[in-house]
């Protein structure tokens, strides 16, 4: 029995799968790329991706768009939180842009929020880098209830 492939054009409800957006809400696919330069052995504490303010974001993947070294990362939530108890190796967060390192659960973060980033430069030598959060920006549909 062969698959019948999905539509590319389509939205996720015409080929067949349930909205993931929560009722009265729709999801639309975003992308907050992160770009920094570390010189050798650099160590950048509180680096921040400021989040927009027309609607939260929905963070669900990791993607390392550009490396030139090696590097340690570490993310936290837009209260602080950090999402591990240490450095991650550049190496262990394995993914690209077709298939990226997922963040489950997803991670809600406001509009007007903050996705923070600890970044340690660990290839000794200049290092170019480019983040990507993927998600989505969930926004609340209005009502016509009166």
């Amino acid at each position: 029995m062969q698959a019948i492939p999905a539509n590319p054009y389509a939205s996720p409800l015409d080929n067949g799968l349930n909205p993931s957006a929560p009722l009265n809400y729709v999801d639309v696919d975003f992308t907050y790329p992160y770009d920094v330069v570390l010189t050798a052995d650099q160590f950048l504490r509180d680096q921040t991706i400021s989040t927009t303010n027309d609607a939260d974001f929905a963070w669900r993947a990791i993607v390392i768009a550009t490396m030139t070294g090696t590097f340690n990362v570490r993310f936290a939530d837009s209260q602080g939180y950090y999402l591990s108890n240490g450095m991650i190796a550049s190496a262990n967060l394995i993914g690209d842009a077709s298939s990226p390192f997922p963040v489950v659960p997803e991670i809600l973060i406001p509009a007007g929020g903050r996705i923070g980033i600890d970044i340690q430069d660990t290839s000794d030598d200049t290092n170019t880098i480019e983040l990507l959060c993927r998600g989505v920006k969930r926004y609340r549909i209005a009502s016509n209830q009166q």
